[in-house]
């Protein structure tokens, strides 16, 4: 618990200082660096104050919004390339091309660090902060509300429900609390059984640990499903397959950055709860 409030105060703390610094009102040559500032960006800004994207954001498999970001200029992050361009404003991840973020600030451009989101909570936090970088408050605000309006309706639906959920992959890799993927499963009115064994944030489960669970629906991996991997091979082992639970595929542009995707993976998660 004290590490989940200190990850969270920790990101409350950078939105703050990303806040504070000294921004154009309006900036018109945006350039984003992170995959997830990109998906957020698209939905605030005409694409003529985009200068350019990450490669990431063309990636159908990655992001959400690929098909917003098509024929838009994207570049892979270093800093002549981005200089090239003479932005304005560079939004970036928080741990990602540090290196060029500490150059481009030497030459004077404005960055903001934007953290990644692991709840719901923070989902509403990167949007205002990337609004407000971008002179776009109201427009934040309205995609706030239509996230929350479907959240919202999304709880009102719920049925009573004691189904487990948990995801499952490669080593045992998990998704316990603090992580999008329990918001996505409580938001579909379901029981994250990683969390429920005390798993923060994510790691791993033994798989002894999975079975005392009991999940109902067990979240694989969207890595070649149609192939055989490490990952997709745990799920057919003897002790996994007595459990007769559902196997369910999230599609990581609906699950990697925070947006109103996740709801469309909390709809499919409940469609899959209440199958025959």
């Amino acid at each position: 618990m004290t590490r989940v409030l200190a990850a969270a105060s920790t990101f409350v703390a950078l939105l703050a200082f990303a806040d504070a610094s000294p921004q154009p009102e309006r900036p018109q040559r945006i350039v984003s660096l992170n995959l997830c500032t990109d998906q957020i960006l698209l939905q605030l800004v005409p694409h003529e104050r985009i200068a350019a994207l990450s490669f990431l954001s063309q990636d159908t498999r990655s992001s959400a919004l690929s098909p917003l970001a098509r024929g838009m200029h994207t570049v892979r992050g270093n800093a002549e390339e981005v200089l090239a361009l003479q932005p304005d404003l560079v939004l970036v991840g928080t741990y990602t091309t540090r290196h060029t973020n500490a150059m481009l600030r030497r030459f004077g451009i404005p960055v903001v660090a934007i953290p990644g989101a692991n709840s719901f909570e923070e989902v509403r936090a990167e949007m205002r902060a990337v609004a407000k970088a971008v002179g776009e408050q109201a427009r934040g605000e309205e995609l706030i509300r239509q996230f929350d309006a479907r959240l919202d309706q999304l709880r009102a639906s719920a049925l009573p429900n004691d189904e487990v959920i948990m995801q499952y992959r490669s080593g045992g890799y998990t998704a316990g609390s603090n992580t999008l993927y329990d918001s996505i499963y409580e938001a579909a009115g379901l029981i994250n059984g990683a969390k429920r064994a005390g798993v923060k944030g994510y790691g791993v489960l033994p798989m002894e640990r999975l079975i005392e669970q009991r999940p109902g629906i067990i979240n694989a991996s969207d890595y070649k499903p149609d192939t055989p991997t490490q990952g997709n091979r745990m799920l057919t082992h003897p002790a996994i397959a007595a459990l007769g639970a559902q196997s369910i595929v999230l599609a990581s542009r609906d699950t990697v950055c925070g947006g109103i995707w996740n709801l469309d993976a909390a709809a499919l998660v409940r469609t899959q709860s209440q199958a025959p």
